[in-house]
């Protein structure tokens, strides 16, 4: 799992404002992966799930009111070797 500190680095971000907001986002985007990818989340993120995750939450922090089209597509192509198949 991500931590706020890792959140915040990335975020560029030096106040504690907004620490309850980005530790809902980090369960979001781990909610998001794990859903994805029909799997658990990993103990250690390999670096292109960490960069899944701070991809959307970048996107949830920068778009609050909904009004973008979607995540980037990008993470599914950072997720997908994480993909299990499912039948």
């Amino acid at each position: 799992m991500l931590t706020l500190d890792e959140v915040k680095e990335y975020l560029r971000l030096d106040t504690d404002s907004e620490d309850e907001y980005l530790n809902i986002l980090i369960l979001l985007s781990s909610e998001i992966c794990v859903n994805y990818t029909r799997d658990v989340l990993p103990e250690v993120l390999p670096e292109s799930y960490k960069q899944a995750m701070f991809i959307i939450i970048g996107y949830f922090f920068e778009n609050r009111n909904g009004t973008k089209e979607g995540i980037p597509s990008v993470i599914y192509t950072l997720l997908l070797p994480y993909r299990r198949a499912v039948f």
